[in-house]
């Protein structure tokens, strides 16, 4: 059954293949390779066809995925190609590298050992190593610098110089660099010098020189550092110094930063020549310094991180980039956010010497406010090295046994991260210290830099205890430098530099690149051209790789899912795949991918299927075996392609269907079996009698054969091979076995030369091939050198017989023993055996017994006695037995007192439940003590314990209480140690929150504050902006166990505030803000319908909003609405109302209702339609009118209507009139005009104009005209003042045009107080209101009383004047002269007012 492709997983891959090596004989060549699959292969090596295994000088390391191969001391026979095969369960993969071994030159034999030359240090190994390298620099700019490096190798390396990871072509401003190879005059190897003329300030960094030949590659490194020379001081002192920036022609930037934390700026620069920066603050330069990091990016950019922001901190900070073509400045405004709650007194800037003691001391403003101390960003814990006091509002940090890396920034923090800094600067031999930690990614360069305060001194730089190489380090005056160049993860570890007895140290951490994987090959195609096999062609990846990468060619059989691997490539191209390359015949499918040390790419598949046949033939053939009477032989042969095959003995075939068969009953046996590409033939046990038998093997396309020699077998000895050393103890068996070629051979045993006699305490045996000598009982005597000796050939074995090792049973563990002067002290050591030697040794002398030392044997103990001890006893003694050693220390006290410790009063402050231990050491272990409380001796119980360990009394209180405060002694004699003990309640700690919690609530939402305690029963206090909180309607206090709560139920904006929950040792913070809750408009499901009115209707648009108060802004169509012009605007409570008093069309449109001018405030918006009002004919009002025209004249009909634009459309006797010829159609606005020009008598009759929704019809006639007569003249008129004056006349013809004067003056009606009407031919003028007038007439108006007597409705009739207004008061009378003036006949008439008398109706 064919395994699924899951299950076989994917074949053997070299990621990295061994490269070929050149070594000098007796020097160390190694391969290596790496090498992928699923499962892992199995890795072999091979030389010659046979596989390598190892032995003294020949090893095969093996690192996860890495497999060497390392010959030591390489002979001129071990040159040859060597093959790495790789097998697992998917397939096989193997690749080979030719190693070559020189001969050593011959030594001239004229020269010294001192005057020899030195090898090349890179010819034994191939690889390059530098010789000199590159030193570390620090300049003045405009300096010139020169890098110099030397290299050996063979072949000779190639050398080359990067910048900052960069060659020197790529450096934006590299003018001014030089090359200068070395000469051949100046030593062995290669050197090439590097020359920078004129040094800038961009020109610092890391320079890297790499040496690379065929064999490897070497990379030395070095800082250069160019700095800025110092500016000379001004001849006069009080003279200001001249600014070293210009001034900023724009407002800077502004940056806020909260105290204690970071602030970083970032310049982005570029120019050529590459500029140089210059950082200022307030207008100063700014150096580098522990708080202020001046560095460069990644990308290139000039970064100023400035830690831990105080309040003098804030300035102006100015980024100026300088060059020969001018300057830039960037600038920023820093202003430090100072906490509400600050120290009292922050820390100070202290100094103390190395070894020696540092104390920074700060004020809280409350003394239970609880503190932290920090050095940088780590924590510090009460130790003996950090040891922190809190006195009242005083907190203070000692630092013991100050070294160089205790230099450095100190915090101290309280709850809200509430920070004072200040800066520990130590004394000593090392100035500028290490950093704490340094992280670079891999590939990069690692610079660390130490300063120290005597120039020319030698420090001492390691890597996690092991020196480092001299090669990376430089010294140059009081700087020394450490340049590690390409990083790789063994580099990382803990970097110390050392001087003397002062160090510095960081960690250094390399973190890893992430990689991609590279990217497919492109344009794969395949061709079938040739008769079995395919050509399969492909473009490398673009972009390419930067990477070495190969090729990986797989091939999967049509029908099958798995993928097979068929061999790797180097390079792209064109690949043949013959038939040999497949297991069976069968069509297949081939895909290709990228494998590099990142990762593979996805698969590319070629389009289409081959049709391939295996073809076997022979990779090697049978050969000859010539073996011994009684032994196997074997013969196998290799073929191309797993086939099957048939093998014959003597021209018989034989039969391959079982495991093992037989030629014929009784004679030879054989056993054929099948690996893959081997096929072997394995005869058992061959006799003499079938020598020169003839096998073959057969197969389609092979045929091979070979033939069997058996040789008559000398005996040899088939183990051992080497001499065999054994040991043994006492009374143990003792088996010497030898095994020799022939069966049934006879041996003789030898001991130490002589031959042995068979006793009951030595026996020898035969047993086939197998000799045998034992022992039963073995014995120290039995030790020397047996022999098994037989016909030239012998084998040794070294027998060694020992007494059984001595054990130490007691003690196991190291023991330590004080005593005090003339005391006896015994130190007992007790082993496994009675008969056992043991020797006593103090501080490495061995011990004789004296009156002063005793030493005792008794069974198994072992004794040492000190009768009368004196402090020079004192020492390290050891018991040794065999191979172990028991281990005790004495230490002689010559003591004045019992007491040991304490030697002075102790206080010990506690809280209540803590765990209270008073220790009490004495000189002597065996003495009594006496413990007292207040003067009272202490009774034992389970919360008092009394505890006895060797020399030390405990009293230990494992849960105090208030009530155990007191003073505590311990009495022996007259002595005594005093122990006063405070017990107080724990401090009140806030468990919840323990941050600053901000909350954001709206109006009338309830707010509740939460704060839970340490303690159920402690009491706390709440402040708002600083004051004390009383509780009301609207503030309730709650208290639930150790939660407290402050609630507001319906919050209002005047309610937010800075609160406080103040529990005494501690305070929790909120900041509440109540904002107004958003306004909403009220009962909208959906949009507002649009509004449809007619002109002239009124239109009321309403909403509602969720606040009475709030504002809003009407819009119509985006414009703001005015109040006046028909709009009125109203407020109603909630409801906002717009009022149009009459819709006309300007009021159509969108109006919208928004809550507030903010943008993205809630709006509702209106849709009113306004309708066209229908057109109608405005004038001539009556529905016919008649018209006459004289013959000759112009004929003009007018009509207005309504409005502008209408339609019309004009008809005479039925038939539409058009505008031409005589005919014109005008339109002027709302006004129509038909003109007849030159009337005729044709052109009498009935016209029409219709517009839409009216009509109007003129009835024409042409005629000449008539002649105008009065028929009735004016009368004089007499009126009251106050009353109706009306003036008639009776024309002819009746619809003759006539004209009204007053005084001369043309009477017009309209605004004033006169009014003309005509009836038929009568013609009225009247005044309403007659009133004395000197100057003007103020209005007059002609009023139809109705018919004269004795006329006809509608036929012309004089009318009388009426005047019906009331009269006025007195005036004087007066007159005027009305007129009337038709045409060709005028008539005039006077009007006369008379003032009414006093009290008149």
């Amino acid at each position: 059954m064919k395994a699924s492709s899951g299950d076989q997983g994917s074949p053997p891959c070299f990621l990295r293949f061994p490269r070929p090596v050149r070594v000098v004989s007796g020097a160390e060549a190694e391969l290596k390779c790496v090498v992928l699959g699923e499962p892992p292969p199995v890795v072999v090596w091979e030389k010659g066809g046979q596989q390598l295994a190892a032995s003294e000088r020949l090893s095969f390391p093996a690192d996860g995925a890495e497999h060497g191969l390392l010959l030591t001391a390489a002979l001129p026979t071990d040159a040859g190609v060597y093959v790495c095969r790789a097998r697992n369960a998917a397939g096989e993969a193997y690749a080979a590298a030719a190693v070559t071994v020189l001969e050593p030159p011959a030594s001239d034999p004229e020269l010294q050992p001192a005057e020899r030359p030195l090898p090349s240090p890179g010819s034994g190994e191939g690889a390059p190593v530098f010789l000199t390298g590159p030193r570390s620099q620090w300049v003045l700019r405009g300096a010139e610098v020169v890098l110099t490096c030397r290299a050996g190798g063979l072949p000779e390396p190639t050398l080359y110089w990067e910048k900052d990871g960069m060659a020197l072509d790529e450096v934006w401003d590299s003018s001014h660099f030089a090359l200068q190879p070395g000469r051949a005059e100046d030593g062995p190897g290669a050197s090439l010098a590097l020359r920078i003329l004129a040094a800038r300030l961009p020109d610092s960094g890391v320079y890297v020189c790499h040496a690379r030949n065929a064999h490897g590659h070497a990379q030395a490194g070095a800082l250069l550092q160019v700095h800025q020379p110092p500016e000379s001081p001004p001849a006069d002192p009080d003279e200001a110094p001249a600014p070293v920036v210009e001034p900023l022609k724009c407002a800077p930037k502004t940056f806020w930063v909260n105290e204690g934390k970071h602030a970083k700026f970032r310049c982005y620069v570029m120019g050529k020549p590459e500029p140089e920066i210059e950082w200022h603050w307030e207008g100063r330069p700014l150096l580098p310094d522990r708080r202020r990091l001046m560095y460069r990016d990644r990308d290139g950019g000039f970064v100023l991180k400035v830690l831990y922001c105080q309040a003098k901190d804030r300035g102006l900070y100015v980024c100026a980039a300088r060059n020969s073509a001018g300057q830039t400045l960037s600038a920023v405004q820093l202003h430090v956010k100072e906490p509400r709650l600050r120290f009292t007194r922050p820390l100070q800037d202290v100094e103390g010497r190395e070894h020696g003691i540092a104390v920074l001391e700060c004020k809280v403003p409350n003394s239970r406010i609880p503190t932290a101390w920090f050095r940088e960003d780590q924590r510090l814990l009460p130790c003996r090295k950090y040891e922190q006091i809190e006195e009242g509002t005083v907190r203070r940090l000692i630092i013991h046994r100050l070294k160089a890396d205790d230099d450095g920034i100190y915090l101290c923090e309280m709850r809200g991260r509430v920070r004072t800094v200040a800066n520990v600067t130590v004394k000593g031999p090392i100035l500028k210290r290490l950093p704490r930690k340094l992280d670079v990614l891999e590939g990069e360069n690692a610079v660390l830099l130490v300063e120290t305060l005597e120039a020319g001194v030698e420090g001492r730089w390691s890597r996690d205890g092991e020196e480092l190489p001299v090669i990376c380090q430089s010294s140059s005056g009081h700087m020394h430098a450490l340049v590690l160049p390409g990083v790789t993860r063994e580099d990382a570890g803990e970097v110390t530099f050392s001087l003397g007895n002062s160090r510095t140290t960081t960690l250094l951490r390399v973190k890893c690149v992430k990689h991609s994987p590279p990217g497919p090959p492109i344009l794969a195609e395949m061709f079938k051209g040739h008769k079995n096999t395919v050509l399969l062609t492909w473009k490398p990846p673009e972009p390419a790789p930067e990477t070495p990468f190969i090729y990986r060619l797989e091939r999967q059989e049509v029908g099958s899912e798995d993928w097979i691997q068929c061999f790797s490539i180097e390079k792209a191209g064109a690949v043949e795949v013959p038939g040999d390359c497949v297991p069976s015949e069968g069509d297949y499918r081939f895909r290709i991918c990228t494998v590099s040390g990142h990762g593979r790419s996805p698969h590319v598949v070629f389009h289409g299927s081959a049709h391939l046949v295996p073809t076997a033939r022979l990779v090697a053939g049978l050969e000859d075996v010539q073996v011994y009477d009684g032994e196997d032989a074997v013969f196998s042969l290799d073929l191309s392609t797993i086939i099957q095959g048939t093998w014959f003995l003597n021209g018989e075939e034989l039969k391959s269907n079982e495991p093992e068969g037989q030629v014929e009953p009784g004679a030879l046996r054989y056993r054929i079996e099948q690996k893959g590409l081997q096929h072997r033939l394995i005869l058992h046990a061959v006799k003499h009698q079938d020598s020169g038998a003839l096998v073959g093997f057969s197969c389609p396309g092979v045929q091979d054969s070979a033939a069997l020699t058996i040789q008559e077998s000398p005996v040899h000895i088939l183990s051992p091979q080497d001499r065999v050393s054994l040991t043994f103890t006492t009374s143990e068996r003792v088996v010497l076995t030898c095994e020799l070629s022939r069966v049934d051979f006879p041996a003789t045993w030898y001991k130490d030369g002589q031959k042995v006699e068979e006793s009951e305490l030595l026996v020898v045996k035969m047993d086939g091939r197998k000799h045998r000598l034992i022992l039963p009982e073995a014995k120290v005597q039995d030790s020397g050198e047996f022999e098994c000796r037989t016909e030239g050939v012998s084998a040794f074995f070294g027998v060694t017989v020992q007494d059984p090792p001595v054990h130490i049973v007691d003690p196991r563990e190291h023991v330590f023993v004080h005593a005090i002067t003339s005391e006896c002290v015994m130190l007992a050591c007790e082993v496994d055996r009675e008969d056992a030697p043991v020797r006593w040794y103090k501080d490495g002398q061995e011990v004789e017994e004296s009156d002063f030392v005793v030493l005792e044997n008794e069974g198994p103990h072992r004794r040492l006695v000190l009768p009368a001890t004196q402090p020079s006893d004192g020492g390290e003694f050891q018991c040794v037995a065999g191979d172990e050693c028991a281990y005790f220390t004495v230490t002689i006290t010559d003591v004045s007192s019992w007491i040991v410790y304490p030697s002075g009063k102790v206080y010990v402050a506690a809280v209540r439940l803590e765990r209270v231990v008073l220790t009490c050491e004495l000189c002597r272990p065996w003495a009594e003590v006496r413990w007292t409380k207040d003067g009272e001796e202490v009774v034992e119980s389970p919360a008092l314990l009394l505890q006895k360990e060797d020399t030390v009394r405990r009293l230990v209180l494992p849960a105090v209480q208030l009530e155990d405060s007191g003073e505590y002694l311990c009495e022996i004699d007259d002595e005594s140690a005093s122990f006063t003990v405070t017990v107080t309640e724990p401090p009140v700690r806030i468990i919840y929150p323990r941050d600053e919690v901000t909350l954001i609530a709206v109006t009338l939402e309830c707010v509740v504050l939460m704060c839970e305690l340490s303690r159920e029963d402690a009491p706390v206090r709440w402040y708002k902006d600083g004051l004390e909180v009383e509780e009301s309607e609207a503030l309730v206090l709650e208290r639930d166990g150790p939660r407290c709560r402050l609630v507001l139920p319906a919050a209002q904006p005047e309610d937010g505030g800075e609160f406080v929950c103040d529990a005494g040792d501690d305070s929790a913070f909120f900041t509440v803000t109540v904002t107004e809750p958003p306004v909403q408009f009220l009962a909208l499901e959906t949009t507002p319908s649009p509004l449809c009115v007619a002109p002239g209707e009124p239109v009321v648009l309403s909403c509602e909003l969720s606040r009475a108060g709030a504002p809003v802004v009407w819009s119509h169509n985006g414009r703001p609405v005015q109040e006046g012009e028909g709009l009125e605007l109203h407020a109603e409570g909630p409801r906002r109302v717009l009022c149009i008093q009459a819709a006309g069309p300007a009021h159509a449109g969108l109006y919208t209702c928004q809550s507030g001018a903010a943008p993205g405030a809630p709006s509702l918006s209106f849709t009113v339609q306004v309708a066209e009002p229908p057109v109608r004919v405005v004038a001539p009002e009556a529905a016919q009118t008649r018209v006459r025209s004289t013959p000759g004249g112009d004929l003009e009909l007018v009509v207005h209507l309504s409005g502008p634009g209408g339609p019309v459309r004009w008809y005479k006797d039925g038939e539409r009139l058009a505008s031409q010829g005589r005919v014109q159609l005008e339109q002027a606005g709302a006004r129509q005009v038909l003109r007849v020009q030159g009337a005729r008598s044709g052109d009498a009759g009935e016209y029409l104009c219709d517009a839409p929704q009216d009509s109007r019809i003129f009835l024409v006639s042409v005629e000449e005209p008539l002649l105008v007569k009065l028929v009735s003249e004016l009368t004089p008129l007499t009126v009251h003042e106050g009353d109706d004056a009306t003036f008639r006349c009776e024309v002819s013809p009746p619809d003759a045009d006539v004209t009204w004067l007053r005084n001369g003056a043309v009477v017009t009606p309209g605004p004033q107080r006169q009014s003309c009407c005509s009836y038929g031919g009568c013609r009225m003028c009247g005044q309403r209101k007659a009133r004395m007038c000197v100057s003007k007439w103020r209005q007059a108006e002609w009023v139809q009383r109705g018919p004269c007597a004795g006329c006809e409705v509608g036929s012309p009739c004089p009318t009388t004047l009426a005047c019906p207004w009331p009269r006025m008061g007195t005036s004087t009378a007066s007159s005027s002269m009305v007129s009337y003036w038709p045409t060709r006949a005028p008539t005039a008439a006077r009007a006369t007012t008379i003032a009414p008398w006093p009290g008149s109706a």
